[in-house]
């Protein structure tokens, strides 16, 4: 049986990325998302794409919220713009893995 097609992250937040989600993994894309608008610092999605070598789409739409990022995509991601955008695992909404101990 097919897996059922799944909400796009931004659908759990009223105002994507900035207000929090309650569903966990929308909340770790959210914190993605931010991650990565911060790790472009005013590059292009094009600048970022020959960076990394992920396509300026799919970098505008994790940002946006329209996409879930797979495994490969964060990689490179993380190596193109050495940076990590993972932020651990969230354990309620809003909750930054940055200022857990």
């Amino acid at each position: 049986m097919a897996r059922p097609a799944r909400l796009p992250s931004r659908a759990h937040s009223d105002n994507w990325p900035d207000d929090p989600c309650n569903e966990p993994t929308a909340e770790v894309a959210r914190q993605v998302a931010i991650r990565l608008r911060t790790a472009l610092n005013g590059r292009s999605h094009r600048t970022a794409a020959a960076l990394t070598g992920v396509d300026h789409t799919t970098i505008g739409a994790v940002i946006n919220g329209t996409n879930w990022p797979d495994l490969a995509t964060l990689a490179r991601l993380e190596a193109g713009l050495n940076i990590d955008l993972w932020p651990g695992r969230a354990t309620s909404a809003g909750a930054d893995a940055e200022s857990r101990p």
